[in-house]
């Protein structure tokens, strides 16, 4: 009897599979210049070797790049919410049925790209020089941290007037409508807020993020105040209360430590960690080990840029689509994975499951791309 974990996948069903995620995001466009099928093949192409439109309509020889840019900003929404909407579908389609039966370990975190250009004020953030820039094309996403199960389920773009509990609400009612449910929110020290503490409790959703120290550091004569304080204390879990909108919100804290060795001297030393919490009561040391793995949601991000379409465009509606389309490959690789290996491979099926990493499938649309053109030596 052919066992049924023995699946094997051409380049043509990947990318058959491909085209019917991505054709329900360009729609139907009212020229005739440029056919669907036209431009889903410039536009794999492109996410596939991460390059530009130009780069990838000179190697296919099928139309100009601009041909390619109009027809894209002719199909896709004009609005931002709109085209989220079918980006955060697109994602959803690939979660597989054995992912939502279980509570899982959700992500969130933001991503941002340098943008060494001008665009509108309200399109780019401000943060710390990085890639010779200042400002970055922003956005938020939200991902499995589970082993077996690392799909992204929702995506939003982050606008500088955005604050951080109208990122996280959009994100959350992305989650909500790919029906996983939350086991824990693991969010990073930069949606530290009370506001956004307060939000999170108020909707009933566990989390767990480091503290950012604020209040009065200790001077002589003088104690710590504010979050501070928690420095002091012993390893274990304490209460302290906040104010948000006029409102006192009890947040439970778990003081912990990490033990860890010096890179240059060699030495073992201890640092002490601090989250914020609601919703969990584990051991501190139990909880340091489980924050380790938010930074499964960085791996995303890598992988992300292997299949993003390189642009300058200020083309805010563009960009979204480029990234977006890179997540909804990632998340193609992950219904893949699960399906070759299962949720528990065993040592040898993770061994051969190493060797088809996500850039494999990226190869393996070129060549569908390649046989269907018939050979083009361009793309050798």
């Amino acid at each position: 009897m052919r066992s049924r974990k023995n699946h094997k996948a051409s380049s043509h069903q990947v990318q058959a599979h491909a085209r019917h995620l991505l054709e329900p995001l360009l729609g139907t466009g009212t020229g005739t210049r440029c056919t669907t099928a036209a431009l889903l093949k410039v536009v794999l192409t492109a996410a596939a070797q991460a390059i530009s439109l130009f780069a990838a309509c000179l190697r296919l020889q099928s139309m100009s790049d601009q041909t390619a840019r109009d027809s894209l900003r002719a199909r896709l929404p004009k609005r931002r919410a709109a085209l989220e909407a079918k980006l955060n579908a697109a994602l959803r389609y690939s979660v597989s049925r054995s992912t939502r039966r279980r509570r899982r370990v959700i992500a969130c975190d933001l991503h941002e790209i340098p943008y060494h250009g001008t665009a509108a004020k309200n399109h780019l953030r401000g943060n710390k020089s990085r890639d010779g820039t200042t400002r970055f094309f922003v956005y938020a996403t939200a991902c499995i941290v589970e082993h077996g199960h690392r799909y992204t389920l929702a995506c939003t773009w982050v606008q500088k007037s955005d604050t951080m509990v109208t990122v996280l609400e959009r994100l959350l009612d992305g989650i909500d409508q790919s029906a996983v449910p939350i086991r824990r929110l693991l969010l990073d020290r930069g949606f530290f807020r009370n506001n956004v503490l307060a939000y999170l409790r108020g909707r009933n959703v566990p989390f767990l993020m480091p503290v950012m120290f604020r209040g009065r550091k200790p001077a002589p004569g003088k104690a710590a105040t504010g979050w501070r304080t928690f420095l002091r204390k012993k390893a274990g879990w304490h209460q302290h209360i906040l104010m948000a909108d006029d409102q006192s919100i009890c947040i439970n804290v778990c003081v912990g430590y990490k033990s860890y060795r010096h890179h240059r001297t060699g030495q073992r030393q201890s640092k002490k960690l601090v989250f914020a919490a609601w919703g969990t009561r584990e051991t501190p040391r139990r909880i340091c080990v489980e924050y380790r793995r938010r930074f499964g949601i960085e791996a995303s991000y890598r992988q992300l840029g292997q299949a993003r379409i390189r642009t300058s465009t200020r083309d805010p509606i563009l960009r979204l689509f480029f990234v977006g389309l890179a997540l909804v490959l990632r998340n193609l690789w992950a219904w893949l994975q699960g399906l070759l290996f299962g949720e528990k491979p065993s040592p040898r099926q993770q061994a051969a499951a190493k060797r088809r990493q996500f850039r494999r499938l990226l190869v393996i649309m070129i060549e569908g791309i390649q046989q269907e053109n018939a050979f083009d030596p361009l793309l050798t």
